[in-house]
């Protein structure tokens, strides 16, 4: 059985940072095998909708993502299978016609905003980890990720914070923190973050 580590935390709270720290730590060390498990993956499929349609949509509000697909994912890495899993067009707001595999590893890493949110996915996690950080630096954070990597505009970046990002975050994302084992400053260095979620780890993963 994978041991699996939950990720939240509200958008660019450095959760993903983390979470990529995480596997290079256990990548390095060679000793176990580790894989990443995205929310982003996860976005519902829209298809039957225009471009213009899927902009409008509320991406942050939990029914925008197919956890359930999520979870069947999850429980099949956690029981040491491979997936299939989704890869996701940020720029189109769709699902790509291509999949990921995603081996069988030691350890799995989920990371995204709501999966301790989900209350479906409480029973696949070993360990669950919550990532907080002001709002303003998340705000920062998101337009420079969404306007290098997303094809989006400054302005659409800050609109859709203060639409969508902002409330849902208020309303699902930072109440799921009281489901955390570990709560960690996203303000702090990476390796500080590191070094405190390996201690929570068993001895035989650290």
């Amino acid at each position: 059985m994978a041991f699996v580590v939950g990720i939240a935390g509200g958008s660019c709270s450095g959760k993903t940072t983390l979470a990529q720290a995480l596997i290079e730590h256990f990548m390095a060390e060679e000793r176990v095998s580790a894989a990443l498990l995205m929310q982003d993956s996860y976005y519902a499929e829209l298809t039957d909708m225009t471009k213009a349609e899927r902009d409008q949509v509320n991406f942050d509000h939990p029914s925008a993502l197919d956890f359930d697909l999520m979870r069947d994912h999850l429980a099949l890495l956690k029981t040491g299978n491979s997936i299939d899993c989704p890869v996701y067009d940020f720029a189109q707001h769709q699902r790509c016609e291509q999949t990921e595999t995603i081996d069988a590893a030691d350890i799995v890493i989920v990371e995204g905003t709501l999966v301790l949110e989900q209350t479906t996915l409480h029973p696949l996690f070993d360990l669950s980890v919550f990532v907080h950080a002001e709002e303003a630096l998340r705000l920062e954070r998101r337009i420079q990720r969404d306007v290098k990597y997303r094809g989006r505009t400054d302005a659409f970046a800050r609109a859709q914070f203060n639409a969508t990002v902002a409330p849902m975050h208020n309303a699902f994302v930072e109440p799921s923190r009281a489901h955390a084992n570990i709560l960690i400053d996203g303000g702090k260095p990476t390796l500080q973050a590191l070094s405190e979620v390996l201690l929570h780890m068993p001895p035989s993963l650290q």
